[in-house]
C-alpha cells in the first residue's frame, strides 16, 4: 500500500480563515438564538437545540474535523449561556456527534436532505436520552413522566422541526468552500 503525498493547505490562507469565521459566526448565533431568542417565544413549547443542528449540519458538509471543532466551541458556548449544569457534558457531546457523524456522511450515506434527517434525527435522539438520564439523576422533584412530557418530547419535535431551515443554512454556508464537490 502506497501513501500519495497530499498537498497540506495552509492553516491560514484566506479560504481557511474565512471558513473559520463563517462557521464560527453560525454557531456563535445559533446559540445565542438557542439561549435567548426562543426561550423568550411563548408560542414553542421548548427550545431547539440549534448548536446541535449546526454541528451536525458542519459534520456532514465539511467533514469531521470542522464538526468535532465546532462541537467542542459549541458545547462550551451552550455552558456558557446557561443551558447546561455540567462543564463538560455537552462540549463532549457535541465533538462526539460531529466526528462521529462527519465520519459517517463522508464513508456510509450522500450528502442530501433525506441523510441530513437521518443524522438529525439520530443525533436529536442521543441528545433527548441524554437529556432524561440528566433530569432524572438532578432533577428530584420531577417524575420521569413529566420529564417526558414537559421537557423531552417538546424539545424533540420542536429541534426536528428547525431542522429544515438549518439544513438550508448550513448548506449555504459550506457551499462556497465546496465548489468543487457537488452538494445535493
Amino acid at each position: 500500500m502506497e501513501f500519495k503525498e497530499q498537498k497540506r493547505q495552509d492553516f491560514f490562507s484566506s479560504q481557511n480563515i474565512g471558513k473559520i469565521l463563517l462557521f464560527t459566526i453560525l454557531v456563535f448565533f445559533s446559540g445565542v438564538l438557542q439561549s435567548s431568542l426562543f426561550p423568550a417565544l411563548t408560542m414553542l413549547p421548548a427550545s431547539p437545540d440549534l448548536v446541535l443542528l449546526s454541528v451536525i449540519g458542519l459534520a456532514v458538509y465539511d467533514g469531521e474535523r470542522s464538526g468535532a471543532i465546532a462541537g467542542i466551541g459549541g458545547g462550551i458556548l451552550v455552558e456558557a449561556l446557561g443551558g447546561g449544569a455540567h462543564i463538560l457534558l455537552f462540549p463532549l457531546f457535541y465533538m462526539l456527534c460531529g466526528y462521529i457523524f462527519g465520519i459517517v456522511s463522508r464513508i456510509f450515506l450522500n450528502r442530501n436532505f433525506v441523510s441530513w434527517l437521518l443524522y438529525i434525527l439520530i443525533g436529536i435522539s442521543l441528545r433527548a436520552a441524554l437529556a432524561l438520564v440528566h433530569l432524572i439523576f438532578t432533577e428530584v422533584d420531577m417524575t420521569v413522566y413529566a420529564v417526558l412530557t414537559e421537557v423531552i418530547i417538546p424539545e424533540y419535535f420542536v429541534t426536528l422541526i428547525c431542522a429544515v431551515p438549518m439544513y438550508f443554512l448550513v448548506r449555504a454556508t459550506c457551499r462556497p468552500f465546496h465548489k468543487k464537490i457537488e452538494m445535493e
